[in-house]
């Protein structure tokens, strides 16, 4: 694929280093796109891994220039169905979204929403939701925080925690009367990431138009291995 990357961040460069491992050509990387950017655009797909005040702008600019577009970038969530409304109505938009690149949090969103379906029958237990990332994360609670919180929507509390050079650790813990479950992702390489991202942009070349989240093109069937 010819990649062009906004975001030169963590994400950014990581995702640069990994399609470069794979054979794929970055044909541009930037932190914040400028009209020219887009004028003299060669590539297949673009990937955001920015900042959320850039989301809306970069969604114009892609669908603008009919640009398969990924967002892996969070913090934007309320814009959502304004933007999801508008790319929708435009024939053959390609625009995947997702707060986590992983296959693993999706697993556990499923394995979060059967627990869901029996709750109603734990009165006395409580739940906790935990997420912890490096202290340079500016968002709290994460994005993947947020879209687990909407998983399981029985009251629970949320905790944030930045220390460390920590890469992502997700928790759900459910307290009962002298016994407790723990649902937990963790990510030990930032590369994961990349790599969701990838299949993201491969899967999303081979739609005619797409216009939903890294989960629904899971959840679509065509789950195949990152390439």
């Amino acid at each position: 694929m010819r990649i062009a990357i906004i975001g030169t961040g963590r994400m950014g460069r990581t995702l640069a280093a990994l399609a470069t491992e794979k054979g794929h050509t970055i044909v541009a990387q930037v932190a914040r796109p400028s009209e020219s950017f887009w004028d003299s655009l060669t590539a297949e797909v673009v990937i955001d891994f920015s900042h959320a005040s850039q989301v809306p702008s970069i969604l114009k600019h892609a669908l603008a220039h009919r640009i398969p577009l990924i967002t892996g970038t969070t913090g934007w969530y309320e814009d959502l169905p304004a933007l999801r409304s508008r790319a929708a109505t435009q024939i053959g938009t390609r625009w995947l979204w997702g707060g986590n690149f992983s296959r693993g949090i999706a697993l556990l969103k499923v394995a979060i929403r059967s627990i869901v379906t029996l709750w109603d029958a734990f009165t006395d237990w409580e739940a906790l939701l935990i997420e912890t990332h490096h202290r340079h994360k500016k968002d709290a609670p994460s994005g993947t925080a947020i879209e687990l919180a909407k998983a399981f929507p029985a009251e629970k509390a949320i905790q944030s925690l930045r220390v460390g050079e920590v890469v992502g650790e997700h928790t759900l813990l459910l307290s009962g009367p002298g016994e407790e479950v723990s649902l937990l992702h963790r990510a030990h390489d930032r590369r994961i990431f990349a790599e969701g991202a990838l299949w993201a942009a491969e899967w999303l070349l081979r739609q005619s138009h797409f216009v939903g989240s890294f989960e629904e093109a899971l959840l679509s069937g065509l789950n195949q291995q990152p390439g």
